[in-house]
């Protein structure tokens, strides 16, 4: 339930306000429509109701009137042919106007409210001049009946009945001429109803469909406002992806440009080492090997001790060698990647004493110089680290190059490590991530206590081309 309303106050909170209040104004429109519209028409019922149970009154009234005829005029047949036949329509009639006289009054009295008094009054001496007419005619008949004909001409003769049929012909005219205007009247307050009625379901669906026109108008604005917020945040977005970019590519261009000016450092100083401090060593032995030829055996000890000093030499010499190739290999130059690569491999081997597996392909591929020096640092630098630490007694190397990537794999079943807390000082393994990631390779470094590691390198083969052509220095070309 909480999360519900959550919901339902995020979704009010996106719509904004005004569109909320005009969805609430519209529901509650709709149902003041409904409450309103159900409320008229059950007034409309009732109002034909009324109207029907005045016709049926207005009726009831003309058939009473037609029984009064029918019986008066049995009579009067009865007393004029003498015939017994038109005793039993005479029966019929009474029957029939006394039955309608008496549903007459209970349908006055069961209407209080839509009858006036007056007609009720006029029922009930209505009533009373019926009663006397049928007991002036059952008179006659009786007379009739019993022969006497003479005396119930008499009695038709009389204008006392002919006074009171006008009387109950009066009376019948005026009711339904009372029941005829309330008809009338109801059926005009009906009508009037009627108009009242469509006019407030039409006024209630237009307020109702104009709140939804507005409320759809405003919908359509606030999301007209939400898409240009949406483009103007995503043109700002494509501007900062943009920037992001730019910036990205710059600092990949810096790190490759800071790389090879190392390498560059590297190559300088590695010249300087072979040439200067390689022809003083070199001068420097022949030096004292000249002065033990001229001593020869008259000094033993200073001849032992030259012959160290010589010794101590040729160890300097194969140091400034050692250290020239890690500065920069002049395999990687002469001869290319993969026998640069294989003899650094094989050296460290025999080294160790390790047990190599090394997958390198065919010597005649051809690698970018700077993306050849980036993977021979990778693999030097990781054979170091598994001289230094692993304890290894199997490491395989392994480089495949296809059409769009160079991959090394470096593998040793040395101690491992545990990647989550490296020591302090492992400048070594940030160093080839960053140098691949400036290149927009991917590198990676799985180890755990006891298993060994496992070093994986992926290089885009134009990685350095597309750096290039984004206004790369002159001098890294220069380099290739």
């Amino acid at each position: 339930m909480k999360n519900q309303f959550v919901r339902f106050q995020t979704a009010l909170r996106r719509i904004g306000w005004r569109v909320s209040l005009a969805l609430t104004a519209c529901a509650f429109g709709a149902l003041l429509a409904i409450v309103a519209t159900q409320n008229l028409i059950r007034i409309a019922e009732q109002q034909g109701a009324d109207i029907g149970a005045t016709r049926e009154r207005i009726l009831l009234l003309f058939r009473l009137r037609a029984q009064l005829l029918e019986a008066e005029s049995s009579q009067r047949g009865f007393l004029v042919n003498g015939s017994t036949q038109y005793l039993a329509p005479y029966n019929d009639a009474i029957q029939g106007a006394r039955r309608l006289i008496d549903d007459l009054a209970e349908r006055y009295r069961n209407v209080p409210e839509s009858v006036p008094d007056r007609n009720r009054a006029e029922i009930q001496q209505l009533s009373v001049q019926i009663g006397e007419k049928i007991s002036e005619m059952d008179l006659s008949l009786d007379f009739g009946r019993k022969n006497d004909l003479g005396r119930a001409r008499e009695i038709i003769a009389t204008d006392r009945g002919l006074q009171a049929s006008q009387q109950i012909t009066e009376h019948i005219n005026n009711i339904v001429a009372a029941e005829t205007g309330a008809l009338t009247s109801q059926r005009d307050v009906r009508r009037w109803m009627v108009v009242g009625l469509r006019v407030s379901v039409a006024l209630g669906w237009i307020v109702v469909i104009a709140l939804v026109i507005w409320s759809l108008r405003r919908l359509l604005a606030e999301l007209e406002s939400r898409t240009d917020e949406a483009l103007a945040l995503q043109q700002r977005q494509s501007e900062l992806d943009s920037i992001v970019a730019e910036r990205t590519g710059l600092l990949e261009r810096l790190a490759l440009e800071y790389q090879v000016d190392v390498e560059r450092e590297r190559s300088k100083l590695a010249r300087d080492l072979h040439d200067e401090l390689g022809a003083i060593l070199t001068a420097t032995k022949m030096d004292i090997s000249w002065v033990q030829r001229q001593l020869g055996d008259s000094s033993p000890r200073i001849l032992t001790k030259l012959e160290k000093t010589i010794s101590n030499l040729d160890q300097g010499i194969q140091f400034k060698r050692r250290v020239v190739q890690e500065l920069h290999p002049s395999l990687l130059t002469t001869f290319g990647l993969v026998a640069a690569m294989r003899s650094l491999a094989e050296d460290a081997a025999q080294r160790c004493g390790w047990q190599l597996d090394l997958t390198l392909p065919d010597e005649s591929v051809r690698i970018d110089d700077v993306l050849g020096l980036i993977a021979y640092r990778i693999l030097q630098e990781t054979l170091n680290n598994a001289t230094k630490y692993a304890q290894a007694s199997q490491v395989s190397v392994s480089m495949l190059v296809d059409t769009e990537h160079l991959k090394l794999e470096i593998e040793d079943n040395g101690v491992g490590m545990d990647m989550t807390a490296l020591p302090e000082g492992t400048h070594g393994l940030q160093g080839m991530r960053h140098r691949v990631i400036a290149i927009g390779g991917r590198m990676e470094i799985r180890s755990a206590p006891g298993k060994g590691v496992f070093t994986r390198a992926l290089l885009p083969l134009n990685s350095v081309q597309r750096l290039m052509e984004n206004n790369l220095p002159l001098h890294l070309a220069q380099q290739r």
